[in-house]
């Protein structure tokens, strides 16, 4: 129970988080086919879950089918997480793929939409607005909801 509650933890701001990155490269009237391109991924990976996990587990191995299963299918997401964690930009100021002129580009983008006073958004986080968000009751209305729907 404490791993899956660890799991579940570490697991909890990854959705939210994608369209959250996303808002820092794009407008909002492109961000939304990026993020259906994101949640378009579950249901195309659920298709090929059960021939993949049969091909794990049906053949004679020295080891249980269900630990190879996980070590096959875990183990590449815990590489990447450490690759993500070392490469995947906060921001567009700080995405080394990018040129100066793209970065300025980003940064000009970014303040179209929110505003100059919102410049300082970009690849920020206010923990004042971490807060209201935390006390604000529809979120944890829909959360609840969602939890027993």
């Amino acid at each position: 129970m404490v791993c899956r509650f660890f799991l579940a933890a570490a697991e909890a701001g990854y959705s939210p988080g994608i369209p959250y990155l996303l808002s820092f490269f794009y407008m909002r009237k492109e961000i939304g086919l990026r993020i259906g391109l994101f949640l378009s991924a579950a249901p195309l990976a659920t298709c090929f879950a059960g021939a993949l996990a049969y091909g794990i587990t049906s053949g004679r191995m020295d080891i249980a089918g269900w630990r190879l299963m996980f070590i096959v299918e875990g183990l590449p997401a815990v590489i990447l997480a450490f690759v993500a964690y070392f490469f995947l930009p906060d921001c567009p100021e700080k995405a080394k793929f990018l040129t100066e002129e793209e970065r300025e580009v980003a940064r000009a983008r970014a303040i179209r939409q929110v505003g100059e006073e919102g410049g300082a958004r970009v690849g920020s986080l206010d923990l004042k607005d971490v807060g209201a968000a935390l006390l604000d009751p529809k979120n944890w209305l829909i959360s609840v909801s969602l939890q027993y729907s």
